[in-house]
């Protein structure tokens, strides 16, 4: 059996611990196992309209900006963006010692293997590189005439999709936990960044960025120094994608020795609080979470207001994958007095301390108020988040969000209270906190009623 054919079975084997629960050790309903092939072609279709929608997006921001590379910041983003989520949560899920055990059965070399897993994990985002790649430089040209700012737009997308590739590999393998190992994996939170970037970005027409700022972002100077430099990006970027192929092609589980340790009698909170936090140091994926008090700190410099509602984002958007600490552990969980809900609990405290300190920092830029008011809304959406993905995978339904697509309607059921409230605060202050707090309540009975 050669690679070419086996990597279609990494891909679909991949979707099958995403979209059931076998990873965190609860057997998959025979229903979710069936969906598989369905699941695999709705995750490409999603990535074809994402990506479409995101060229064409950017497009429409062209004939605004007049200006092509700084335009495709947006279809960069959703690159960028989606790599890097999606992709860590792929990497997690491909690199399960199960899906390599079973690898390992196959008449083939470990290094066949290993070359058939990274195709599988390519095959997430092949369709939207393709959709990119050849969709951006038609849409370019139709909307400049301009065969110049096509060329330079067709490398500012390959740079991109090589370094989140890069980065994507760098940061989903499990290296040995130390202080650089934790920043290094809190460090993916700078993808944020860009999120707080682009609106300010966008909206200058005819923008030209000062000559200065040609080593970092060479794809918006047209003369012979950007394009020579766009192109060494581009070279440079391809190779660092290669390399750390090479390097997770050779990847190897470390075997831990085993540990002293003792028992003590504690709270069953703090004990599951206790594996949390450590588990946020362990796995990307959710370790974003500590850095956001940081970020909440930096945005209110600049967009004190706008900070509170993008910290409440990022609080959501975190929640969605902190069931990812529990892994094989879930079903251990279900075996213990109250273990599940202490798990539950724990997030959710771990989630309300972290907000309560944003909320200090609010306050000291005088907005405190509006976070305050917020806070309700804010710890009903987190509820609702983690009651999702806890029901989900209790159902044998896995984390279900390997597709653009799939994420943007989870973001959309997490956020739309905070949403409401949102709206409504503009409106009533007491009709905002009214309908947090009776949602709230609402989402807790749920939770506690079904989660035990």
């Amino acid at each position: 059996m050669s690679t070419e054919k086996i990597h279609n079975i990494v891909f679909k084997q991949i979707i099958y611990l995403m979209y059931t629960s076998r990873s965190f050790g609860i057997s998959p309903r025979a229903d979710m196992v069936s969906r598989v092939r369905r699941n695999a072609i709705t995750i490409k279709i999603s990535n074809i309209i994402a990506y479409t929608i995101a060229t064409l997006v950017s497009s429409f921001v062209i004939l605004v900006t007049k200006n092509a590379p700084i335009s495709l910041l947006f279809l960069d983003l959703i690159i960028f963006a989606n790599i890097i989520t999606t992709g860590l949560n792929v990497v997690f899920f491909a690199t399960n010692s199960d899906l390599k055990t079973f690898l390992l059965t196959l008449p083939l070399t470990e290094r066949e293997i290993n070359i058939a897993i990274i195709r599988g994990i390519f095959e997430f985002f092949f369709y939207g590189f393709l959709v990119s790649v050849i969709l951006t430089p038609i849409v370019v040209y139709v909307t400049t005439l301009s065969p110049l700012q096509a060329f330079m737009s067709e490398l500012e997308v390959l740079f991109f999709f090589f370094i989140s590739f890069s980065l994507m590999l760098i940061l989903g393998k499990r290296i040995r936990l130390g202080i650089a190992s934790t920043l290094f994996r809190i460090g993916t939170s700078l993808i944020w960044l860009l999120f707080v970037i682009l609106p300010y970005g966008l909206v200058f027409k005819d923008y030209i960025l000062p000559i200065y700022l040609l080593p970092i972002f060479p794809f918006d100077f047209f003369n012979i120094i950007g394009i020579i430099l766009s192109v060494v990006y581009v070279i440079l970027s391809l190779f660092l994608a290669y390399n750390q192929t090479i390097r997770f092609l050779s990847f190897r589980a470390i075997t831990k020795q085993s540990l002293k340790y003792t028992i003590r009698l504690e709270s069953p909170i703090i004990i599951y609080l206790y594996k949390d936090i450590r588990g946020l140091l362990r796995v990307p994926q959710a370790s974003f979470l500590l850095t956001i008090p940081v970020f909440a700190l930096i945005f209110s410099f600049f967009a004190p207001l706008y900070s509170i509602f993008y910290t409440i984002f990022m609080i959501t958007t975190s929640s969605i994958t902190l069931i990812l600490l529990e892994a094989s552990g879930m079903q251990l969980l279900l075996t213990l007095p109250s273990g599940l809900r202490s798990s539950y609990l724990s997030k959710f405290t771990l989630i309300t301390l972290i907000y309560l300190i944003d909320l200090l920092i609010f306050s000291f830029f005088g907005h405190g108020f509006t976070a305050l008011i917020l806070l309700p809304a804010t710890l009903a959406s987190v509820e609702l988040s983690l009651f999702i993905s806890y029901n989900n995978v209790l159902k044998g339904k896995g984390i279900r969000i390997a597709d653009p697509i799939s994420l943007i309607i989870r973001e959309i059921e997490i956020n739309s209270i905070v949403g409401i409230a949102s709206v409504l605060l503009y409106l009533n202050v007491y009709s905002s906190l009214i309908f947090s707090i009776i949602s709230l309540i609402l989402i807790t009975f749920l939770s506690f009623k079904k989660i035990k």
